[in-house]
């Protein structure tokens, strides 16, 4: 059993730990399956070492306050299946930030600049896509309140006849994969005070797990491909789709913990790798890379267009006469970071202060 422990203890730990607190919000909460299919909930106030857990309902009065949670947005009984629509035409209006490292205040400060979230941090972009190229994960403090927030903004957009598309990012996986090297020291501490390694609260038995493994690695757009790292002339030359990166990486790494069969090794070390999708940085680091070969690329996947983060800039970016765009603008260190909205043709890149800046790039419409 995953956790040995009786409900009559965890009610007791609830009561002992999850005192009234309106002011502080906690970190969490941490939703782990039972054998039996109900939830524990788990939660900490890391700066006053404190804890608590308790059964989840909807109702459950022993839970504290989140930033972002909302009992609500759960649906426990869901099975998270694996994106399998990737392609979308016709959308009028996106929204686009990538590497967000736990800056959740940052975050929140752009959707709602920006208008695709109110004041109430409810989804307010309509019909339009919202698109994250990864790495929520790692550095900074507010990792659960981003990945809580964007959960209940999936559900919401669903119901607007919008689209909000989480990607995987290297950071993302890493976390999957047991790699813990760039968590914030405060989750160190929430571990500690929970008796579980960090990486455990996003296994495949726990509730944002699940939905993390449900994740794609890259969609398309309008004729634009968004991904978290790139797509390089060495993994264009193994896979022909976007569908196929995202299948082969969700059959062989997420999904097959036991490895894959000998046929797939050199495709599947080409994802995990430096020139796969989710580490590329060849655009910006590889004096040879030109811009046939970015054509190439785009030719290859039946695209017009790339966005991608991972590389971090201090404002987004285009290159190649506008056939990539790096949306990377450094959101990790807390202080800066831009939003790119692609409205009617328009790509805007849009600031901490509600600023609207176009890119002027050639042949965006």
């Amino acid at each position: 059993m995953r956790y040995s422990i009786t409900l009559l203890s965890l009610l007791i730990t609830g009561l002992l730990y999850a005192q009234p607190d309106t002011l502080v919000p906690a970190d969490g909460p941490y939703l782990s399956y039972e054998e039996d299919g109900t939830l524990l909930a788990q939660w900490a106030w890391p700066e006053e070492r404190r804890r608590g857990s308790a059964v989840f309902s909807a109702d459950t009065v022993a839970l504290p306050t989140f930033r972002t949670f909302r009992p609500e947005m759960i649906q426990a009984d869901r099975v998270f299946q694996r994106e399998s629509k990737i392609s979308f035409k016709d959308v009028k209006k996106l929204a686009v930030v990538s590497d967000i490292h736990g800056q959740y205040d940052v975050f929140r400060k752009l959707l709602t600049t920006h208008g695709v979230i109110d004041e109430h941090q409810r989804w307010a972009f309509g019909e339009g896509h919202f698109v994250i190229v990864g790495d929520i994960f790692d550095r900074g403090p507010q990792v659960t309140e981003i990945l809580w927030l964007v959960h209940n903004l999936q559900l919401e957009a669903e119901q607007a006849g919008g689209r909000v598309h989480f990607l995987l990012g290297n950071h993302e996986t890493m976390i999957m994969d047991g790699d813990v090297r760039y968590i914030n020291e405060r989750y160190l501490v929430t571990g500690g005070l929970l008796r579980t390694p960090y990486q455990k609260f996003f296994d495949a038995g726990t509730y944002l797990g699940r939905w993390l493994r449900s994740r794609p690695l890259a969609v398309e757009i309008n004729g634009i491909a968004f991904v978290h790292g790139g797509i390089s002339t060495d993994l264009i030359r193994v896979v022909r789709t976007l569908a196929d990166i995202n299948n082969l990486y969700h059959d062989n790494v997420i999904d097959n913990e036991y490895g894959t069969e000998i046929s797939n090794t050199h495709r599947i070390k080409l994802l995990e790798g430096r020139s796969g999708p989710l580490w590329y940085r060849g655009y910006f680091m590889d004096k040879g890379f030109e811009a046939k070969d970015m054509a190439r690329i785009l030719k290859k996947l039946r695209i017009h267009r790339m966005i991608v983060g991972h590389t971090s800039f201090t404002a987004i970016q285009p290159f190649f006469d506008g056939k990539l765009i790096a949306v990377d603008s450094s959101i990790k260190f807390g202080s800066m970071g831009e939003i790119l909205l692609i409205e009617d043709g328009d790509f805007i890149r849009g600031g901490l202060l509600g600023e609207r800046t176009p890119l002027f790039l050639t042949g965006m419409r």
